[in-house]
């Protein structure tokens, strides 16, 4: 995983994007959230530190919301 002061690389935005995705995904099946859902800040945040740290995209969406339900 790159440094946050990298540039991100095409690669990596593409893995970044499918992994949201697959996220967004989890968090709507495990019932977390509803459509549409937007993120703020702070879940953004999260979202990138979980990706940095190599969270599936399923654990990233209980980690995010799991203690809030």
């Amino acid at each position: 995983m790159p440094d946050q002061s990298e540039p991100l690389t095409l690669e990596h935005a593409r893995e970044l994007e499918v992994w949201t995705c697959a996220w967004y995904d989890a968090a709507v099946a495990a019932n977390l959230v509803r459509p549409p859902f937007h993120p703020d800040a702070t879940i953004i945040k999260r979202l990138r530190g979980y990706f940095h740290c190599g969270l599936s995209p399923a654990e990233a969406a209980d980690a995010c919301f799991g203690g809030n339900h």
